[in-house]
């Protein structure tokens, strides 16, 4: 089975009261999750869309493309095709 890699744009938003980090991929229908720190919510988003990109190999549906690199954070997620 064939890996690509995949590059997406991850927006992260800290809540006041709970200090608590989101990361959401908005080109991944908005997969999110959070963690106590950035690096702990990245880890968790890139897992989240691990799972979310292994669903659409499922259904033999065809990856997001990522769209074109502006800037901010991106993160980048090796994984398998259906090519």
């Amino acid at each position: 089975m064939k890996k690509r890699e995949f590059a997406y744009k991850i927006e992260y938003e800290v809540d006041k009261k709970s200090k608590k980090v989101t990361a959401v991929i908005p080109e991944l229908n908005h997969v999110s999750s959070f963690g106590d720190s950035f690096a702990e919510a990245e880890a968790n988003v890139k897992e989240a869309a691990l799972g979310y990109m292994e669903t659409i190999m499922k259904e033999k549906a065809e990856m997001p493309k990522p769209s074109f690199h502006s800037e901010g954070t991106y993160i980048k997620i090796f994984a398998p095709t259906n090519a």
